[in-house]
């Protein structure tokens, strides 16, 4: 790759299986949400082994209860290994990237975020949150004065989906295979606690990882079939690391004979990742870029739309692993509208990257100016109120949630002032590159 990833990456054991890489964003879900298991173990990069939820995040496992896990019959007890990986060490201020002290019980949480949450639910993973314009379109309709419709958190009433670990390539420095699922009746204060479990404790062993050599892509059908693709040659060469890992790993669903559906899964999850990791080079990108993405976006939205209402609420509310894009995924060739939208996004990502642009953001004035170009397609205020509340927004049919988010975008693009476009877009576009 060429410039190093800086995003932390997570991976979880869980039952024997290993899940990840997982965002910081991703994590901190799983932590406020409660979605860890007190007999999970965690790893990422800087740490010396696998180590028990409970001492990775204290501040979620308040009182531990003593659990036990049966070891698996048929499977060997393997001890814990002290050997630490090159370059790793396992200081505590290891974990203090996630800020895991600082996240509030789960249930105080879960209330901050319900309203975030119902967006992400409705037009979330690789949308856009509206989250950023709800407030001044409120006091916009309400004249300036405090609005009556219903938007804090503790009204939101949609519950958030947890966001799964989805298996990926697993990054060039990959995790210790995990030794064991044991389960601490006390949080140990070192890592040499941690690799001494207690007398008492029953371990369930996890088969080790097979080392694997270099991935290699010689002779690649699928190779050749994507570098048709422009999309694909821009990431080949931009991102060589990824991509030959990334495909290698595709192949080898071929070669098990998993089904198509899976490799497409695999393709489109690859980009998510990538996307992600190199967010913020693509918000600064030039307006021209930007504009470019957000015409990209609206047009993919407009293909899926004619595929039908499914293929379109898909899209807002999955991203790049919708079903109506995986089945796309399975021929990328013929993915003409969505290729040049993620085209876009990696095309302002080269941009950012290496000429960064500072945006100025939107203020009363420019959202005046966006309610007027609504108004002129038809938009009325309860419109506004709808799409600015996503406890209403929710409740809204999946044909009206499609039609409201491309109205959404095509009032953005038919503003005619270019500044107030500019910082209009760079605020809408924050969570379809960064989602």
């Amino acid at each position: 790759m060429n410039g190093p990833v800086t995003e932390t990456q997570w991976y979880i054991a869980r039952d024997g299986k290993q899940h990840g890489p997982l965002t910081d964003v991703e994590m901190r879900t799983f932590v406020a949400h409660s979605y860890l298991r007190p007999a999970d173990l965690i790893w990422r990069p800087g740490m010396a082994e696998w180590l028990p939820a409970p001492q990775v995040f204290p501040a979620v496992f308040p009182e531990p209860a003593p659990v036990a896990i049966a070891p698996q019959p048929a499977a060997p007890s393997i001890a814990p290994s002290n050997a630490s990986p090159a370059g790793m060490t396992a200081q505590p201020s290891d974990y203090d990237t996630l800020d895991v002290e600082d996240v509030p019980a789960p249930r105080s949480m879960l209330r901050r975020l319900a309203t975030a949450a119902a967006v992400i639910t409705v037009i979330g993973g690789g949308a856009f949150a509206l989250a950023t314009y709800q407030e001044p379109l409120m006091k916009m309709m309400a004249g300036g004065g405090a609005s009556k419709v219903e938007t804090s958190a503790e009204t939101a009433a949609v519950t958030p989906e947890p966001i799964p670990p989805a298996p990926d390539t697993l990054p060039p420095e990959t995790p210790p295979a995990a030794a064991n699922n044991t389960v601490v009746t006390s949080s140990p204060s070192t890592v040499a606690d941690a690799a001494a479990p207690a007398a008492d404790t029953q371990i369930a062993a996890l088969p080790p990882e097979p080392p694997a050599g270099p991935p290699s892509i010689d002779g690649s059908k699928l190779d050749e079939r994507l570098q048709k693709i422009p999309l694909w040659v821009q990431l080949k060469r931009d991102y060589p690391d990824w991509y030959v890992g990334h495909i290698a790993a595709a192949e080898k669903l071929v070669t098990d004979k998993r089904p198509d559906s899976d490799v497409a899964t695999h393709l489109a999850q690859g980009l998510v990742t990538l996307r992600r990791q190199n967010a913020d080079k693509a918000l600064a990108a030039s307006p021209d870029k930007l504009r470019r993405v957000a015409t990209a976006f609206l047009e993919n939205l407009k293909s899926l739309q004619s595929q039908g209402v499914s293929a379109c609420y898909g899209f807002i509310s999955k991203g790049e692993i919708s079903p109506a894009v995986v089945q796309q995924m399975e021929s990328p060739e013929t993915a003409t509208a969505f290729n040049a939208h993620v085209g876009a996004v990696f095309d302002a990502i080269a941009e950012g990257g290496k000429t960064p642009a500072k945006h100025a953001v939107a203020v009363k004035g420019d959202y005046d100016i966006l309610i007027k170009e609504l108004g002129k397609i038809g938009w009325k205020e309860e419109d506004l109120q709808t799409f600015s509340n996503p406890r209403l927004l929710s409740k809204q049919p999946p044909e009206q949630v499609c039609k409201m988010v491309l109205d959404w975008f095509v009032a953005h693009l038919a503003v005619k002032d270019k500044g107030v476009q500019d910082r209009l877009l760079y605020e809408t576009l924050k969570p379809v590159v960064t989602g």
